[in-house]
């Protein structure tokens, strides 16, 4: 596994004995971006529950809207939980705000490009473009990756407090990819986390790793680092100083627009949206 891959971090698992809840996550965790729709095999042989399970559950999921059933008996994510994730309010502001810087440092570069945010110990993906290169990335938006391995996550870390640092290093437990390079001590990472926060950069070039990745912060109007930018690329084929300009710039607007007056919302309210809809 490349060094910016990720499983669904800090999210339910396949557990022995799982609760209601494990198991409804499990169907949940199943839609991705790239593929939003899903038929009842697929999520039974995805979420390693049995037909008969995952009908009833999905049959209870939309009851209470978190999950839409077409006419073609696929399945998609319910209206109910995205109305329910506005009220991730910070994180999806933050988003909405980096969405055009976003799209104009994939343009600049053809790489990809995360947005990330530091959530219990580790960089939660808020946003990210794919770019031209093929590399061996496996998480999509909303997943957790560990923070050590990646630059995002490293950057986030060296902001994040000395006790989120501790939880992080402490015992030499945090996740390592498993590409053939030596494993860092977490003296030696502290000394890493050190010198990013010099620079408010961070350039890893793990040997051995089939990506290297930059990262910049972005801060918030009272200056405290709330996400970071990075681009991810092929070993080999780009100098990542080439890169650190274009990053930093786009930390930078990301950050002046998030200190800057806050925008009129460009879409309504769900319940305002409901009641503007003409009548058929």
């Amino acid at each position: 596994m490349g060094n910016e891959s990720s499983s669904k971090g800090g999210r339910a698992g396949k557990v022995g004995n799982p609760g209601v809840i494990d198991r409804a996550f499990a169907i949940l965790d199943c839609f991705t971006s790239e593929e939003p729709q899903l038929n009842l095999t697929q999520i039974a042989a995805r979420s390693g529950l049995p037909i008969s399970t995952t009908s009833r559950l999905l049959g209870d999921l939309r009851r209470h809207g978190a999950i839409t059933r077409y006419r073609d008996g696929n399945y998609s994510i319910g209206n109910h939980l995205v109305e329910l994730a506005q009220t991730a309010k910070p994180m999806l502001y933050i988003r909405e705000l980096a969405s055009p810087a976003l799209d104009n440092l994939e343009r600049a570069t053809g790489l990809h490009v995360q947005l990330a945010m530091l959530e219990d110990g580790d960089a939660r993906i808020i946003d990210r473009r794919i770019g031209k290169q093929d590399l061996p990335i496996y998480y999509h938006i909303g997943d957790a990756m560990p923070p050590v391995p990646t630059a995002v996550g490293r950057l986030l870390l060296a902001f994040a407090s000395p006790t989120v640092i501790s939880d992080v290093l402490d015992d030499d437990a945090f996740i390592w990819p498993s590409f053939d390079s030596p494993r860092p001590t977490p003296q030696e990472i502290r000394d890493d986390l050190d010198a990013i926060r010099r620079t408010r950069l961070a350039v890893l070039t793990t040997p051995g790793a089939p990506v290297h990745s930059v990262a910049a912060p972005v801060t918030d109007r009272t200056k405290s680092v709330v996400a970071a930018v990075g681009v991810v690329v092929r070993t080999g084929t780009i100098p990542l100083q080439q890169l650190v300009p274009l990053v930093k710039a786009t930390a930078k607007d990301i950050s002046r627009r998030l200190a800057g007056p806050k925008p009129r919302r460009t879409l309504p309210p769900w319940e305002e949206a409901s009641k503007a809809r003409p009548s058929a």
